[in-house]
């Protein structure tokens, strides 16, 4: 199986959080398609924050996609420069006020790895001084239509250690939720986004 053949890009929406482009594509079989359209966001980080008693860090805020207030992970964009794991910890921070007590990989220590092994910013780091951040993988937003790309973060015994930090279109509340509670929220409907139950399910299979 081939892939098609990009004869053409012309970008409709070309904004920093945002691109929509009208692609013209020839198929492997000859045929052309003159107005295929993919979408472009930054990469984000779901952030699968879990407290020493094995209770999750939720949040609850307006989504005006849905026009409802949803209840999801915490989660964010991955600033330039960021690894998924320093964007997990900062998102986490900002949206609910929890943490760990020492960052496992700062962005200095970020840079300095990256040029001894070559390795480019879409890689992610870990660090061997602290194990209770693991990163989960990465998975495609719509591997149809959008470019992006999504990572799992998972960060154990977290705390409350500070105060949040929203931007001016952000209201947030963050609240606790034993396994079993999400799980019936997941069957209930209450907790509806299939991206991030994707996130929990890869969560959940690798602790098997």
């Amino acid at each position: 199986m081939n892939p098609w053949k990009l004869l053409d890009t012309e970008y409709l929406v070309d904004a920093p959080w945002l691109k929509v482009a009208k692609e013209k594509c020839e198929l492997p079989n000859g045929k052309v398609i003159d107005d295929f359209y993919t979408l472009w966001q930054p990469d984000w980080v779901l952030i699968l924050a879990r407290t020493s008693k094995g209770e999750w860090v939720m949040t609850e805020q307006y989504r005006h996609g849905t026009g409802k207030i949803a209840l999801e992970f915490p989660a964010g964009i991955i600033d330039k420069g960021e690894t998924p794991e320093q964007a997990a910890l900062r998102e986490l921070q900002e949206e609910s006020g929890y943490g760990i007590e020492k960052q496992c990989v700062t962005l200095s220590e970020a840079s300095k790895m990256r040029s001894r092994t070559g390795l480019d910013s879409s890689t992610p780091l870990r660090s061997a001084q602290n194990d209770t951040i693991s990163y989960l993988g990465s998975f495609p937003v719509n591997p149809d239509r959008h470019r992006g790309k999504f990572h799992v973060v998972f960060i154990d015994n977290v705390v409350k250690n500070g105060c949040t930090h929203f931007d001016s279109t952000e209201e947030i509340e963050s609240l606790l939720l034993s396994d079993e509670a999400l799980q019936a929220k997941m069957a209930d409907g209450s907790f509806n986004h299939p991206l991030q139950m994707a996130g929990y399910l890869k969560f959940k299979l690798n602790a098997r």
